[in-house]
């Protein structure tokens, strides 16, 4: 692999967590892998020190001294709504962006960074992600980008986008996989003391919970009820009986309170259950019956589905340092 650029590009008030995370995967790669395949810049629209929303300061090279081309990766990192507001009003941040984003190999944005992309017109018709509080945000300044708010990171052909803080390193992470391979990047995540991958569609925060606090206070106690009997065959019926519904109504009203039909809620109140299950070091099988489902493999399937990697594979990832 010829030597590649990583360009990362700051701004006023910009989030350090953003660039030290995910440059740090890169400089690990250089010292762990012959001949430096990494490149690491940092830029600016104008150059110089520029400073953070942590007030630690960056040294920068302005953008037109950046050559790019396409072993080039250009990634725009997130900040506080000042400083991205700012920085998205900024035209020459915007022009250079249109133009070295066509000329890149891959571009993209780290947490926020992505409302940055977003004023450059480089989102529409794309898949992104950004940080779980700013994805409404993100829908309603563009209505023609799929924004995934659930999932760590998105690759949409050349494009590559992140959502909060600490996922910048996951997706540099993968990166690094498809240029040198599972062998590097493993090192280089044991070296930084994080998991070896996380797919990007493994979920950054919990919906359930989210349902659970937007939901209608009549359907309080029957959430509890679900999530008392989770361990049963629970159905439809049941829980319109417990509501002293028909079916067809409490379906209806269900639906229209959560935006989700009950037995969809009821697989996401089951696996959601099962990943703390998980956590706690309880086997698979195990796992699989105390959540209610009828079959070990299809609790696995479902799982997989949902979460993107296996219920075995989450346990190792998320286990519990204070369970045996």
């Amino acid at each position: 692999m010829k030597c590649s650029s990583i360009v990362f590009l700051v701004f006023p008030g910009f989030e350090l967590l953003d660039l030290s995370g995910p440059a740090s995967v890169f400089s690990n790669a250089n010292e762990l892998h012959k001949g430096e395949p990494y490149e690491v810049t940092v830029a600016s629209v104008r150059g110089g020190l520029i400073e953070s929303g942590s007030s630690i300061a960056i040294q920068t090279i302005a953008v037109d001294q950046v050559a790019v081309g396409t072993s080039t990766t250009i990634l725009v990192v997130g900040g506080d709504q000042p400083a991205l507001m700012a920085a998205a009003k900024d035209s020459s941040t915007l022009a250079w962006l249109k133009k070295a984003s066509g000329q890149a190999g891959r571009f993209g944005s780290i947490c926020t960074g992505a409302f940055i992309l977003a004023a450059a017109n480089l989102l529409e018709g794309k898949s992104c992600t950004t940080h779980w509080a700013a994805t409404q945000f993100l829908k309603a300044m563009q209505p023609k980008v799929n924004v995934l708010a659930e999932s760590l990171y998105v690759i949409d052909d050349k494009l590559w986008t992140s959502a909060g803080v600490t996922t910048g390193l996951d997706m540099a992470l993968e990166m690094l996989r498809q240029d040198l391979g599972n062998t590097l990047m493993a090192r280089v995540a044991q070296r930084l003391v994080v998991y070896a991958h996380r797919p990007g569609n493994q979920s950054q925060f919990s919906n359930l919970l989210e349902l659970q606090s937007k939901s209608d206070r009549r359907y309080s106690n029957l959430l509890a009820w679900i999530d008392d009997n989770i361990d049963q065959a629970i159905n439809v019926s049941e829980m319109a009986d417990y509501m002293c519904m028909t079916e067809r109504t409490f379906y209806r009203k269900f639906t229209a309170a959560f935006n989700l039909t009950p037995s969809k809620y009821l697989e996401e109140a089951r696996l959601n259950r099962a990943k703390l299950l998980l956590e706690q070091t309880i086997s698979v099988k195990k796992v699989s019956e105390a959540v209610g489902f009828k079959s070990e493999s299809a609790f696995r399937t479902r799982f997989e589905s949902r979460f993107g990697l296996s219920p075995s594979m989450y346990r190792r990832l998320h286990k519990n340092p204070w369970c045996n």
